[in-house]
């Protein structure tokens, strides 16, 4: 069990990067239908806590999460697709939103069809930038 919730809010990238080595480390081959919950809320704190860098999360890294996301997704499972969902745009995974996107077709979940569609609407177009928007406010000021 990992406690990321309680690291502070700001942290130096180079110390991101090993946090999200030791989510995958814990939760690629520990997740299950007991604590998935609690380990996509786990990576959305991480995910949080790097958007706050202003940087861009590793490519590898990014990668990893990605499949690790694939392999625990569930379309219908209206928990686990927010909290992805949540997650896609703070780490610009663009890649496993696409892969949402190719699966939309098959999902009967009323309410996890509606969530796609509000992320579609919110950040589908700048889905690998997650400070698009933050440059578009500053282009507008100038």
């Amino acid at each position: 069990m990992t406690n990321f919730h309680e690291l502070p809010d700001s942290i130096k990238c180079d110390d991101m990067k090993n946090y999200f080595i030791e989510y995958l480390i814990y939760y690629s081959s520990n997740t299950n239908e007991k604590n998935v919950y609690y380990a996509l809320s786990e990576l959305l704190e991480l995910a949080d806590r790097q958007w706050h860098t202003y940087e861009i999360l590793d490519g590898e890294i990014k990668r990893q999460l990605e499949k690790y996301l694939k392999s625990i997704i569930d379309f219908e499972d209206i928990d686990i697709m927010d909290y992805i969902l949540s997650i896609i745009p703070l780490l610009g995974m663009a890649s496993l939103f696409d892969y949402i996107e190719i699966h939309k077709c098959d999902i009967r979940n009323k309410a996890v069809l509606r969530i796609i569609k509000e992320s579609e609407y919110e950040y589908k177009q700048n889905v690998d930038e997650p400070y698009a928007g933050m440059r578009n406010c500053n282009a507008k000021k100038s």
